[in-house]
């Protein structure tokens, strides 16, 4: 979730907390700033990019650490406005707002490491995309109301009420873009596979349906709420033309694609994935495939991309490589740059 969202959450979760012995101008401050602390982990990335991968949402966003950082924090604010009840005033507080924080991010499709340290896997309801504009107006549309009728709280508790079901409209939509997933796959007499469905900008009848078999992909961009084809227009922009990517289940293009690689590029692609070097992106992505190998004098560049980010007209944003002739680690950016990755 974006810092806005998160930010917004945290004023709106310090209004609907019974903490009448700070002042509400404290509230929002506290609530604001324990928003964004679980983000702080962005400290790690001049350190290494690869550390920073490994542990973005992970022990700033556990469940089992947050009544420490719940108590740092809260001892911070105790001696930043110096309360009567000293960080105890704070505590509740900024425990509920972690807690907002961390499930703001178990929404969405990037993974949250619920657990850590003691465990590496990551979590994800997989309802909402990481910026939702319909959410986040929801959010301001509620601190701006409790900020008019300063007497009550039912503003927030409003606004609270309405994300909520906001997020259960897009959980919905989610099982009909899974059944969508598992009526192609039964179509095509496929059997012990894996399906999941990505959220999508702008729409929530916008999902990437991914069907996982031992060696190949089938993805799908679907446009749940439509029955026919709507394609762009010519001269249209690529916002357009990028939404029009989605089509109905039943019409929809379906892409496979080989999770090594055909011919010879099979061989080095799975040699690759299984080098030491590479734990990491086996340990991030979930639908992980070959992007293509480029051959160079020096030696090739093998590259590897997670399908759970596909999305139309954006460029993905986590690809991933080895390059010789000594094998180091690269990523590959959106503007088709190579850079050092470690």
């Amino acid at each position: 979730m974006d810092n806005l969202t998160h930010t917004l959450s945290g004023l709106v979760t310090a209004r609907l907390m019974p903490a009448r012995e700070l002042p509400m101008r404290t509230r929002y401050i506290a609530g604001a700033l324990a928003a964004n602390f679980p983000d702080l982990d962005i400290v790690l990335a001049p350190i290494s990019s690869e550390l920073y991968l490994m542990h973005h949402r992970g022990e700033t966003h556990s469940l089992i650490l947050l009544p420490l950082w719940a108590l740092l924090l809260s001892w911070l604010f105790a001696k930043m406005f110096k309360p009567a009840g000293g960080w105890r005033d704070f505590y509740a507080l900024t425990a509920v707002v972690l807690l907002v924080h961390i499930f703001g991010d178990w929404i969405t499709g990037y993974g949250t490491q619920l657990f850590a340290p003691f465990t590496r896997e990551t979590y994800s309801l997989g309802t909402t995309f990481i910026i939702d504009p319909l959410l986040t107006s929801l959010l301001l549309l509620g601190f701006i109301g409790s900020l008019w009728w300063k007497s009550t709280p039912r503003i927030a508790q409003l606004s609270a009420v309405l994300v909520i079901a906001w997020i259960g409209v897009q959980f919905y939509w989610k099982q009909d873009a899974l059944k969508a997933g598992e009526a192609y796959a039964s179509a095509q007499g496929w059997e012990n596979v894996q399906i999941s469905a990505e959220p999508r900008p702008i729409s929530p009848f916008n999902w990437t349906v991914i069907i996982r078999e031992p060696e190949h992909y089938h993805y799908a961009h679907l446009k749940l709420n439509a029955d026919s084809r709507q394609p762009a227009p010519a001269d249209a922009n690529w916002l357009v033309r990028a939404l029009a990517e989605f089509q109905p289940p039943t019409l929809a293009s379906w892409q496979t694609v080989a999770k090594f690689g055909n011919g010879l590029d099979n061989a080095l692609a799975r040699d690759i994935w299984m080098r030491p070097k590479f734990a990491f992106f086996r340990w991030f992505a979930s639908a992980p495939a070959l992007y293509r190998i480029d051959h160079h004098p020096h030696g090739a560049c093998v590259w590897f991309e997670d399908l759970r980010f596909a999305t139309p007209g954006r460029e993905s944003p986590f690809r991933f490589g080895l390059c010789g002739p000594d094998w180091q680690t690269y990523r590959l950016g959106r503007d088709g740059q190579v850079r050092p990755f470690h």
